[in-house]
Parts: structure tokens; C-alpha cells; sequence
């Protein structure tokens, strides 16, 4: 499997690198990576769940900041509103929020950990991950970051220029979907809820192993 899980991942990156060559807008381009990961989430959770793009919104009128993808029960909760692929819901029904990044470095790591942090402030049960199309930091230092926030229970980087990295980038996409496919199962909705943890992979019978938020 992880062969098939590294030709996945190099699809995205050729994805990547062939929308880059097309267009010049940041915010554009950034419209497109968001695309190229929802789709391979969707295609990675159970169909009792979906993706969108969208707002968490709790009852007494407390919001999220925009997430780039939300995964949430569609077969137990209705939307708030919806239209498209842009979703506002409730907390409850939210399984996973997943911000993406074509590129990982200190300061857009940080707007990624603010924009988890508000949806945490709604659930902290919530899994809140972050996913980079490249990165120059190594991964240990990315991982210390989100552990660091006691709030970032993931973080992967599909591609590394780092010289001196130790990690195995090429397993990063496996990880990933593992991961979601874990917590995305019907039978584990509301069951594994995120805990104090950064997860670094999972290693069979719902086990996950990962780095501890400090006390």
C-alpha cells in the first residue's frame, strides 16, 4: 500500500506544479490546491460524511473563522446553510477540519494554528489538521509548532526542500488518509474524539501514535 499511497502523492504534486504553471493569482491558486486535497478526502472518508469548504457556527452565535475543509456528519446533522460546496454547520456534527497550505513556512504556519485555535474555542473534540504541498522546515519543527498550540492534532508536508530532513516524506499522504479513514469511520463518529496529541501515523486496531501537547 504505501507504493500506491506515493503514487497518490506525487498525482498531487504534479497537480500542483501544472496549476502553477498556469496561473498567476495567489488566491486563485490557492482556490485550486484547496480543490486538488478535498477531493482526496472525499475520496478517503466513509459516505456518511462530507467535505466541504465553509463556517462553524455554535448556537449561542460564536463562529470559526473560514475553514478550507470541513468534514462533517451529512447522515446525522442537516447544514445550517448550504449552498454548493460552502457549508455553514454546528459543531456537533463537525468530525475534522483540515486547513491547506501549498507552501509551509513559519508565518503561514502560524495563520493556520490561529484559524484551528478559533474552531477549537467552539469543540475541542473537534481534529483539527493541517496539510502542506511542500515545506523547508523539518518536519520535527513543524510537528513541535502544532503541539506547542495544545490544539493542532496533525500536521503534513507532501514535499520537503529541507537538506538535513530525517522524516519519510514520502509516507506523508499515507498517514494522512490513514488518519482521516480512522477518524471518518461511521463506527468511530463521536467515539475517538481528538485528544492531546499531535498524531503522527496510526498503526492498526484504531491505535495512533503521535507527540503529547506539553502539560
Amino acid at each position: 500500500m504505501q507504493q500506491y499511497y506515493w503514487n497518490v502523492q506525487k498525482k498531487i504534486l504534479v497537480q500542483r506544479d501544472i496549476i502553477r504553471s498556469l496561473l498567476k493569482d495567489p488566491k486563485v491558486i490557492g482556490d485550486y490546491y484547496e480543490a486538488i486535497i478535498m477531493e482526496a478526502v472525499r475520496e478517503s472518508i466513509s459516505q456518511y460524511f462530507a467535505a466541504r469548504r465553509g463556517v462553524i457556527l455554535s448556537a449561542d452565535g460564536q463562529s470559526s473563522r473560514e475553514c478550507d475543509i470541513i468534514v462533517y456528519s451529512a447522515a446525522e446533522y442537516g447544514p445550517l446553510f448550504l449552498s454548493g460546496d460552502i457549508v455553514v454547520i454546528n459543531p456537533e456534527a463537525v468530525r475534522c477540519v483540515i486547513q491547506v497550505k501549498g507552501t509551509l513556512n513559519r508565518e503561514n504556519l502560524h495563520e493556520a494554528v490561529k484559524n484551528l485555535q478559533s474552531v477549537n474555542k467552539l469543540r475541542p473534540g473537534i481534529w483539527k489538521l493541517i496539510i502542506g504541498y511542500s515545506t523547508g522546515l523539518p518536519y520535527n519543527e513543524l510537528v513541535k509548532v502544532c503541539a506547542d498550540s495544545s490544539c493542532v492534532n496533525g500536521i503534513f508536508a507532501l514535499s520537503s526542500t529541507n537538506k538535513t530532513e530525517t522524516e519519510d516524506i514520502t509516507a506523508q499522504m499515507q498517514n494522512f488518509v490513514e488518519l482521516l479513514k480512522l477518524i471518518a469511520a461511521p463506527t468511530m463518529y463521536q467515539t475517538k474524539d481528538a485528544g492531546d496529541y499531535v498524531a503522527i501515523k496510526t498503526s492498526g486496531e484504531g491505535r495512533i501514535e503521535g507527540v503529547p501537547f506539553p502539560d
